[in-house]
């Protein structure tokens, strides 16, 4: 049993640094299109834990990856807009990994990605007490979409393509 605890806890930190690193990484080119737009790669991994070892995993790997990128980045303010974000979206796709069989990755994946984009929007428009800022919204969300289709692509692809009892008991 401890075997087992020790293994996923091993996986989570190595799952958290890669997270981390492609949040670095994406860090180093502009935004899309407009402020605040990100394709969110390092999603993949949260998705990933949470699907392959457990959702408790996959909060651990999502909370690294905010404190640490916004320690790395050198953007503090970053936690106060990504981690309600991050909480809110991660909690959604628990809710729909472990309650419904209806939605593939892809589709899980799109919802997180436009509730973290909806809710980061909002806590800056909340922050900075600039409404006008949710005029990009729904280009946010588009983006979201899209975004979401391909870190969730990715997540299936990932997930068919390493063996997993390797990995956890599932």
């Amino acid at each position: 049993m401890r075997n087992k605890f020790i293994k996923k806890i091993t996986i989570t930190a190595v799952l958290s640094a890669l997270s981390t690193l492609a949040f670095m990484l994406e860090n180093l080119f502009p935004p899309l299109f407009i402020p605040g737009a990100r394709m969110g790669i390092s999603n993949v991994f949260i998705l990933f834990t949470i699907v392959a070892i457990g959702y408790e995993y996959g909060f651990m790997v999502m909370t690294v990856k905010i404190l640490l990128g916004s320690v790395f980045s050198g953007n503090l303010s970053g936690v106060l807009y990504s981690l309600p974000a991050g909480l809110l979206s991660c909690g959604v796709q628990t809710l729909l990994v472990y309650f419904t069989k209806n939605f593939s990755l892809p589709a899980i994946s799109v919802f997180g990605a436009v509730i973290n984009s909806a809710i980061q929007n909002t806590v800056f428009c909340l922050i900075t007490n600039t409404w006008e800022y949710l005029s990009y919204l729904p280009y946010l969300t588009l983006i979201a979409i899209v975004s979401g289709l391909i870190v969730g692509l990715a997540t299936y692809l990932l997930i068919k393509k390493l063996p997993l009892k390797t990995i956890t008991d599932k």
